[in-house]
């Protein structure tokens, strides 16, 4: 069963899983799950070592311009509460006109569809805020993310650095707009 306000089950999921928007209060769960991925995990989402969890932490749920950057969690319930699973965090570049995300999902619940259903509310609250152009970047050796960009119609080009790959995708508008 689903907590009180939370969202849908993911179809097949044995245990409940929910998806929500970060706030101020989630820094040190964020901190604990950055700190519980495997190390080869956090290197791919961190494009390399990070040394500063909790800062990193701090900066994906409490941004400087609110309305134009998010985080995303996957949560279930764990035997001391509700524990995050996944995140995806996003940010938008008005200079440029693009939104740039990242997104990892705890090494036991990988290859249930966490990821999908993170990019899938990413890029839904994306076009809400009429941000229609979206990028991400990954090592050139993280087959997950390339094969989870790919799926998701993402188009791949050569990054600035040569470690990466990065995948573009122009989100359409909501159906039912005029000129859709």
């Amino acid at each position: 069963m689903t907590p009180p306000g939370r969202g849908p089950l993911l179809r097949g999921e044995s245990q409940p899983v929910w998806i929500r928007t970060a706030t101020e209060r989630d820094v040190d769960g964020l901190t604990a799950y950055f700190e519980g991925l495997s190390r080869s995990a956090r290197y791919n989402r961190f494009l390399g070592s990070a040394s500063n969890l909790a800062r990193i932490a701090r900066d994906c749920v409490i941004p400087t311009r609110k309305a134009n950057y998010f985080t995303l969690f996957v949560e279930t319930r764990g035997s001391d509460g509700d524990i995050i699973i996944g995140e995806a965090c996003y940010g938008f570049d008005r200079t440029c006109g693009t939104g740039e995300f990242a997104i990892s999902v705890a090494d036991a619940f990988r290859r249930r569809g966490l990821g999908s259903a993170l990019l899938c509310a990413l890029q839904s609250r994306a076009i809400s805020l009429g941000h229609l152009d979206l990028f991400g970047e990954t090592l050139k050796g993280n087959d997950e993310m390339k094969g989870l960009a790919r799926k998701a119609g993402f188009e791949f080009t050569p990054s600035l650095d040569w470690r990466a790959v990065r995948f573009d995708k122009r989100l359409a508008e909501r159906v039912g707009r005029k000129g859709v």
